[in-house]
């Protein structure tokens, strides 16, 4: 990495390269909601959009899969019909 010695130097390499910093992007968000609070917050990708969590029913069956394959007689014993391959 090279070596700025000062701060406004690094600061005019930075724009120079075009290079956009996660403050500039939020304003230019921020900025294209036309400052709408709300606009801006549904902008955001947030936990829930890409971290489903499992429903009742998905436990359950995790649950019924997880005893029967750890059961040590799992051969002779025909599986739940709730069983999902894990």
């Amino acid at each position: 990495m090279e070596d700025y010695e000062d701060a406004y130097e690094l600061e005019s390499d930075i724009y120079a390269k075009n290079f956009k910093t996660p403050h500039q992007i939020m304003m230019e968000k921020w900025e294209a909601s036309g400052r709408d609070l709300y606009k801006y917050l549904d902008s955001i990708p947030w936990d829930s959009e890409w971290l489903r969590h499992d429903t009742d029913e998905e436990k359950y069956a995790k649950d019924v899969s997880r005893e029967y394959n750890r059961h040590p007689f799992k051969k002779f014993i025909p599986k739940p019909k709730e069983y999902i391959e894990l």
